[in-house]
């Protein structure tokens, strides 16, 4: 399968959508990237106990609900009955945490590109890729509105080149690799992730430049680092400030 390069052909990345200034991954913050002005929108998601997809980071309830334990032993209507707004401000007292068909409706209602990041739990890899592979045919306008997957799961990554070929894939890392192109043909991706952090020196994002591998750097939210690290041949930048540049 062959894709148009850039696969991101914008500087920003909402993290989690607008979540600056609204609960991450929740519909309100879908609609706030929007809203500022942004052009793609980054989001996770999770199986529950009834393997249903629900758009949640963490693999526990505590940070961003009402609630406590882990999202995989909780069904989706006990995950959605939960408040996930009055964590961040009570402003947001009663929004839910939007299952994948909801959260794909507001995007492209927006008007947004998506950045999908499967969040594996080991064993139940394939049963998540195959999952979100039926709600992406089912609601996804794919070819006429750019889409790819990320996760830090190599096998996730092979599943869903597996499976839904059409659709680009981004391997998630926190170190820059020493040979980026050998690491996306062993994988079977066409992007990489890592972290802004000490041991991402300029040389090491001098060999990602080098290898013509298209490469995004997160979480940026100061606007002086975004631009160095685009100078310094990042393709994009995943901000919790959609706004930032």
């Amino acid at each position: 399968m062959k894709f148009s390069y850039p696969i991101v052909n914008a500087d920003i990345v909402a993290h989690r959508g607008a979540s600056n200034v609204t609960p991450e991954n929740t519909l309100a913050s879908v609609r706030k990237t929007a809203e500022m002005g942004a052009k793609w929108i980054e989001t996770d998601v999770r199986l529950t106990a009834d393997l249903k997809l629900v758009m949640i980071h963490d693999e526990t309830l505590d940070r961003t609900t009402n609630s406590s334990g882990t999202v995989l032993s909780k069904t989706l209507g006990e995950i959605q009955a939960l408040d996930a707004g009055s964590w961040f401000h009570q402003d947001f007292a009663g929004e839910i945490a939007p299952d994948l068909e909801e959260y794909l409706d507001c995007v492209i209602e927006c008007g947004l590109n998506l950045q999908l990041e499967v969040k594996e739990v080991p064993g139940l890899e394939r049963e998540l890729v195959e999952r979100v592979a039926v709600v992406l045919r089912e609601k996804w306008p794919t070819g006429k509105r750019p889409i790819y997957l990320s996760g830090f799961s190599e096998r996730c990554l092979r599943y869903a080149a597996e499976i839904i070929p059409d659709i680009p894939r981004c391997i998630a890392l926190v170190a820059a690799p020493q040979y980026p192109a050998a690491l996306v043909k062993e994988i079977g991706c066409q992007m990489i992730h890592i972290q802004d952090i000490p041991y991402n020196t300029p040389a090491r994002f001098g060999l990602l430049k080098s290898s013509g591998v298209e490469f995004a750097v997160a979480t940026v939210d100061d606007p002086k680092r975004a631009r160095e690290l685009l100078d310094m041949g990042a393709q994009s930048i995943l901000s919790d400030n959609p706004a930032l540049l």
